[in-house]
């Protein structure tokens, strides 16, 4: 199991299906935070939504497709993130991630973000990281400015969530960028 310590508290590691429950409560207890930009996230969501999450979460990870992540605050899950897709031929993924409410503005995301791009260009030996999101998510975009990525253009109308269409913005950072883009920690 891949795991990663941001610090003391806050762990990231693989999902397992143990974490269904975890998955849930934090999804429901998290709806009205989540709505307005997580396409997968609805009022209704289940434990069966969760379960199927991890199962396919896990699938992707056996298949080399994806690889998601918790975001652990001691054993309370207060967000995901992951590499949301692999093109191996090219050396790319995209990361994703999300926060509980209660930890936003933290640098949370941010050192959990530095923790996987460091991972795929030393361990994954990936070439480019990308991150996509909605240009109406402020805290998101804010991510791959504060760690250096170029931002390389806007997808326009490029995703309808909860009724509306979203321009997506992109960001790029490359190997030969990392270690020059780094904050400082």
């Amino acid at each position: 199991m891949i795991k990663f310590r941001i610090d003391d508290e806050l762990v990231i590691r693989e999902f397992t299906e143990a974490d269904a429950a975890c998955v849930f409560a934090a999804v429901k207890d998290n709806y009205e935070h989540l709505k307005r930009f997580m396409i997968w996230s609805k009022p209704d969501y289940s434990l069966v939504d969760a379960q199927e999450f991890l199962a396919k979460s896990i699938e992707d990870a056996k298949k080399e497709n994806s690889l998601g992540f918790g975001i652990f605050r001691v054993e309370n899950l207060i967000g995901a993130i992951g590499f949301a897709r692999f093109d191996c031929s090219a050396g790319t993924t995209e990361i994703g991630y999300w926060i509980d409410r209660r930890e936003e503005g933290k640098g949370i995301i941010l050192r959990a973000s530095q923790l996987l791009i460091e991972y795929a260009f030393t361990e994954l030996k990936l070439n480019r990281v990308e991150i996509r999101c909605s240009s109406e998510n402020l805290r998101s975009a804010a991510i791959p400015e504060r760690l250096g990525f170029i931002k390389e253009g806007v997808l326009r109308q490029s995703q309808f969530i909860k009724g509306k269409l979203h321009d997506f913005l992109v960001y790029g950072l490359l190997r030969s960028e990392w270690r020059k883009s780094e904050p400082p920690a």
